[in-house]
């Protein structure tokens, strides 16, 4: 009996070789994520400096409405 040498699969090497390349990849980026510099920190900043623009923005407009009430009564 011949066997047949151009099975068409995935070996158990090749599976464990894929395994620990995601792995690492994996590890890398929630290192990166979470360290001081990372994404999420610049996240953080970033909705920080929204609402206080958010905040700004609204002092502002009040300001500004507050004269036209006087003006239209």
């Amino acid at each position: 009996m011949k066997m047949n040498t151009n099975e068409k699969g995935i070996t158990l090497i090749s599976l464990v070789i894929t395994v620990v390349v995601l792995s690492i990849l994996a590890g890398l980026l929630i290192e990166t994520s979470l360290d001081d510099n990372g994404a999420v920190e610049i996240m953080n900043q970033v909705q920080n400096s929204y609402y206080t623009q958010q905040e700004q923005t609204q002092t502002r407009v009040n300001e500004m409405t507050n004269g036209w009430e006087d003006v239209l009564n």
